[in-house]
């Protein structure tokens, strides 16, 4: 368990099954870091070298774990903004997006890679993705405006991919892919916010894509169960 109140920047050398954390920050006041990586080739990295962090009172709280031989790995890109609070994970499950605690079920693979780009304020970011011992799942992230609340399970064996772009205000999401492998693109932009919950399970594979502009005043609303 590693725990951090504010961030420094260290240089080792690392085997390639090492667990890493790679994190410069560049502002920001009251932000609190706790990272907990066990077992092995977990990574926590800045996405590239023009990534950063600002902004005040943003929490971060990042799980790993993997017994497998594939690479976990969380790019963070950007996160400004203020009061943030983002909590995710890989290879850890929780029961929804009020838990704190992620729990390992004792059969993890790892191969999960999760890109994080969020702009903004009071976004509240929480999500896992977790195999049975077998398929790789990959949650890309881009958040370009406030007071939206996310939370992401993929969870399951098979390949699994969820492409979440939000652009406007005040969006609730809820996106759980279960089972085999499925495949979710969602895009959320307009004048007013949307509340999607999307459900993707059962034994066949499902692809879903959303290009939503919502243009009705008190929000829109869309929920879809793929089985």
């Amino acid at each position: 368990l590693l725990s951090l109140i504010g961030l420094c920047w260290t240089s080792v050398a690392f085997a390639d099954d090492d667990n890493k954390i790679t994190i410069k920050q560049t502002g920001g006041d009251n932000l609190a870091l706790q990272i907990q990586q066990i077992g092995m080739k977990n990574e926590i990295k800045m996405y590239d070298t023009s990534s950063y962090l600002n902004g005040a009172n943003m929490s971060l709280i990042f799980y790993q774990n993997n017994d497998g031989t594939n690479q976990n790995t969380i790019d963070l890109w950007h996160l400004d903004g203020s009061n943030n609070s983002i909590r995710w994970g890989q290879g850890g499950k929780l029961n929804n997006a009020a838990d704190t605690t992620f729990a390992y079920d004792g059969t993890e693979s790892g191969g999960h890679y999760a890109n994080l780009d969020i702009h903004g304020s009071n976004n509240s970011v929480v999500g896992w993705q977790a195999n049975s011992g077998a398929g790789a799942h990959t949650y890309n992230q881009l958040i370009f405006s406030d007071g939206n609340d996310v939370y992401v399970e993929q969870r399951g064996n098979g390949d699994k991919t969820l492409n979440l772009n939000i652009y406007n205000d005040d969006n609730t999401v809820s996106a759980i892919q279960r089972t085999v492998g499925h495949t979710a693109n969602i895009t959320l932009n307009g004048s007013y916010g949307t509340t999607l919950n999307l459900l993707q399970q059962g034994t066949t594979a499902q692809t879903y894509s959303l290009s939503q502009s919502c243009a009705t005043a008190g929000g829109c609303t869309i929920t879809m169960t793929q089985e």
